[in-house]
């Protein structure tokens, strides 16, 4: 059963600035074992954000939904479990040449990070203390 974000929860998320959004995104992918990404007809969607394609993801589902309007309005939020993004999705994303818009907001992209430097932040965070 996934998580499910209160109101407060949700109202909280929405005021941390890009960087406090990333920190976020790595303990919760870290904890719930699960990013999100939004999914068409085509395939993940991709953003542009600077210079760089970039697929957006999210730590919680809500957040994702978030985005479903306008060109996106035929999207749904996809769960990926842990194991399978760092086991096929970062090579994957890295031979496509593509970054990863870490949380993004309505006022811009979140951090945006190259497919590496996720892995080894998710890395650092599943690693025991």
């Amino acid at each position: 059963m996934e998580y499910q974000l209160s109101d407060e929860e949700l109202n909280k998320l929405n005021t941390l600035d890009a960087e406090q959004r990333y920190d976020y995104f790595i303990r919760a992918a870290v904890d719930l074992e699960t990013i999100w990404i939004l999914v068409d007809d085509e395939g993940f969607v991709l953003v542009s954000a600077e210079d760089d394609r970039c697929i957006p993801v999210w730590p919680h589902a809500e957040l994702a939904e978030l985005w479903i309007d306008g060109e996106w309005s035929a999207c749904q939020a996809q769960s990926i479990p842990l194991t399978t993004w760092l086991e096929k999705w970062t090579t994957g994303l890295q031979s496509d040449e593509l970054s990863i818009a870490v949380f993004p907001d309505s006022e811009g992209p979140g951090v945006v990070v190259s497919p590496e430097e996720m892995e080894q932040a998710l890395q650092a965070e599943q690693a025991p203390e």
